[in-house]
């Protein structure tokens, strides 16, 4: 009969089309949650300044601390640590300003995130020539601190 299997159609139409809304908004949900579980904190630092950035050990925790620069006059932040194995403190990812002119300056964006499985470090932030970087003894008090705990 041709109409049982236009019904039969259009039932399983139906069901897949619910099946596959199911699925969406599952995705969506799980998404959601692991958004919730990932915290990501952002610093604008600035020279003499500091921050406290507190993450959850094992997690997909970040803070991440922005620094005004220009590499066009040969400075550039270096990062250092005081206590080692407790977060990764990422390369600097170097930022244009906006307005593109020659010489202008932009932002250093460096990625903090759990390392260990807890305790608590100062991370340094000092804007120095590059030459100056390789040798620690010429780097001087920090400019820019981060103090991080790990939960």
């Amino acid at each position: 009969d041709m109409s049982f299997l236009k019904k039969s159609l259009r039932n399983f139409h139906f069901k897949t089309r619910t099946m596959t809304t199911s699925i969406r908004i599952a995705s969506l949900l799980l998404l959601c949650v692991s958004a919730i579980e990932a915290k990501k904190i952002t610093f604008f630092g600035s020279q003499g300044g500091s921050n406290a950035c507190q993450m959850k050990a094992g997690s997909k925790d970040a803070c991440i601390v922005r620094l005004n620069g220009n590499p066009t006059t040969g400075y550039t932040w270096v990062a250092t640590m005081e206590s080692e194995g407790v977060v990764t403190v990422g390369e600097p990812e170097y930022q244009r300003n906006k307005d593109k002119l020659v010489g202008s300056g932009g932002i250093f964006e460096f990625r903090v995130a759990p390392k260990g499985t807890g305790g608590s470090t100062t991370v340094k932030f000092n804007y120095v020539r590059a030459w100056e970087a390789k040798n620690a003894e010429q780097i001087g008090q920090p400019d820019y601190q981060l103090f991080c705990q790990l939960e």
